[in-house]
């Protein structure tokens, strides 16, 4: 995974915990959201790993390019450096999830543990399986495991922005004896894949335009312009597109506008005209049939509908 070169946009930039202990816990959940839209996470990579935890609802999750369906309760493990985005098929959601960096579970001798895993682990040729089902006799182990992660991030409380850190080095050795847990777990029912590292030039093509997507957004974009970074023809690339995430590149600029127009409605008192310019509008007309098209409300509607959920 090391030698591939990633579109920087699609990267996060922000810090799982702290450099000390490189572990924080999310979670999202519709008693949250005041939106009524499905759970999107959109596509973006990073080097941690993380295990996300799907407690209820169903899924559609999307690991470089392979969509899988779903249903809670569930585990997905994404790997370092893959391509990644997960929908929840309603806005009855419960997602979980503890983002961590190798180097964590790492150790200073150089035993058969560190050997064998750790430091396979760190070289990328050590792989996490993509999910675990509720039927699978390793599923209540790891269960079981996660929550004691998800105890002790809650019972410390310590909030930054979305994520959850923790600073008491009793509760850290608890997080990390938990995860090492995990791993062991999977290793023993034989989950973890050993891996020669891999380069996906459909993955990194898509990358590359869902890039330029999230960089260029606000202003108009074209089928010639996206196929010819793509290097392809018009029709060609609408089809490796459609058949890669769902959708048509059109569908999918659209889809990201209005999510982004939904966000500003709902967290700023930004004028409508102003949302639908900072979306990537440039007819209120237009905004206004494709956000009413997506939603059911128009904008003022939607806004009025999130304010009122939100003080509940």
């Amino acid at each position: 995974m090391k030698d591939k070169t990633f579109p920087s946009s699609l990267k996060e930039t922000r810090q799982h915990g702290n450099f000390s202990f490189p572990c924080a816990f999310y979670q999202a959940m519709h008693e949250n959201d005041s939106s009524g839209f499905s759970y999107v996470v959109k596509h973006h990579w990073h080097e941690q790993i993380e295990i996300i935890y799907l407690e209820e609802d169903s899924y559609q999750v999307d690991i470089n390019m392979n969509i899988t369906h779903l249903k809670s309760p569930c585990f997905c493990f994404i790997n370092s450096g893959e391509l990644h985005a997960l929908i929840s098929d309603s806005d009855r959601y419960q997602e979980q999830a503890v983002v961590f960096s190798a180097d964590l579970l790492s150790f200073a001798t150089l035993d058969l543990v560190q050997e064998q895993f750790m430091l396979p682990l760190l070289e990328h040729k050590l792989s996490f399986p993509s999910f675990l089902i509720s039927e699978h006799p390793a599923f209540a182990q790891v269960q079981q495991e996660f929550l004691k992660i998800r105890s002790v991030f809650f019972r410390e409380n310590h909030v930054c922005r979305d994520q959850f850190t923790i600073e008491n080095p009793v509760s850290q050795l608890q997080v990390k004896a938990a995860l090492l847990s995990i791993l062991g777990i999977l290793a023993e029912y034989a989950l973890l894949t050993s891996n020669k590292p891999q380069h996906n030039p459909q993955v990194e093509l898509l990358k590359r335009v869902i890039s330029y997507i999230h960089q260029n957004y606000q202003r108009q974009l074209t089928l010639g312009e996206l196929s010819a970074l793509a290097g392809m023809n018009e029709q060609y690339f609408c089809r490796f597109f459609k058949k890669a995430l769902g959708k048509t590149p059109i569908s999918y600029i659209n889809d990201y506008r209005i999510h982004h127009a939904a966000t500003l409605l709902s967290t700023t008192e930004l004028p409508v005209m102003e949302v639908c310019l900072e979306s990537g509008f440039n007819n209120l007309g237009h905004f206004m049939k494709e956000f009413k098209k997506a939603t059911q409300l128009t904008p003022l509607q939607f806004r009025k509908q999130t304010m009122t959920k939100s003080f509940k």
